[in-house]
């Protein structure tokens, strides 16, 4: 009697330890994650899906498991998750952000799109979505609708950083080289520090032919970050064009010493030949 009592009591108990233990895990992933250790968080992802593989919320656990896979540039598995999750939470913005990037990464531009138009269509406002949104845009110039997204943007957060060199990088693009030049101003002030806007504004200076001004800004670049391989990358580029091939071609090596990819370096050293 006394036995089979026991039995009972952990047959009515179960549902509640296995919830137990279903939680557990999900703190030790978010700890195992926030960690970096994704080959254990993996593991312990796909214990917890086994626990319960009908619940809800698992939909969290394909995102972290999507994310995983993503850093580790396991793609196709990383696109599997992601559309895993999207069955147990179709309107998912997380899950569709995720996915996104990935497409963007992929250089699947109409995919991506698809994605942010679905995260926009449920939340209108935003930020990340308007973001990609609106460089996907920019990338097929369609320059009315990408202008139209960081406008948005940045009537929500006029702060968004991106943002605003996102347009500064469009009114370039579109034509509008003296509102460029303004916004990228505006950020060198407001951003001393961030390399990326001091190397736009060179890019915009080389347009116009100022050659001095565009060196200065490059050199500022270095100064904050001599290892960056971007700056090395837009020096040689504005050698190109002052036809300095030697100088360009010892900037095109330093930079793939620091790290630059053949896909970055392969043009310009295509120029110098």
């Amino acid at each position: 009697m006394k036995k089979a009592l026991y039995f009972l009591i952990l047959i009515l108990s179960y549902p509640q330890l296995h919830a137990q233990t279903y939680e557990q895990n999900v703190r030790s992933i978010v700890s195992a994650l926030a960690a970096d250790s994704l080959q254990k968080a993996e593991l312990m992802i796909h214990e917890t899906l086994n626990l319960d593989p009908t619940r809800k919320s698992n939909a969290i656990l394909y995102q972290y498991l999507g994310e995983i896979y993503q850093r580790q540039g396991q793609n196709d598995k990383a696109l599997e998750a992601y559309g895993n999750g999207m069955e147990f939470s179709p309107s998912s913005p997380d899950l569709r952000l995720g996915r996104a990037s990935l497409y963007l990464q992929l250089n699947n531009e109409e995919k991506a799109l698809a994605d942010y138009n679905e995260v926009l269509t449920a939340e209108q406002d935003n930020e990340e979505a308007l973001f990609f949104r609106a460089y996907i845009y920019s990338q097929q110039r369609r320059y009315k609708e990408a202008r139209a997204d960081y406008k948005h943007l940045l009537e929500i957060n006029p702060m968004h950083e991106d943002g605003r060199l996102g347009l500064a990088i469009l009114n370039s693009k579109d034509g509008r080289p003296r509102e460029a030049m303004e916004q990228l101003d505006a950020l060198v002030q407001f951003h001393p520090t961030h390399v990326r806007h001091y190397l736009a504004r060179s890019g915009l200076y080389t347009e116009r032919k100022e050659y001095e001004k565009a060196m200065k800004d490059i050199e500022s670049a270095l100064e904050l970050e001599p290892k960056n391989p971007e700056c090395y990358l837009t020096r040689a580029s504005l050698y190109l064009t002052m036809k300095k091939k030697k100088l360009a071609q010892q900037d095109c090596k330093t930079a793939i010493k620091l790290g630059a990819s053949p896909e970055q370096v392969t043009p310009l050293l295509g120029a110098i030949r």
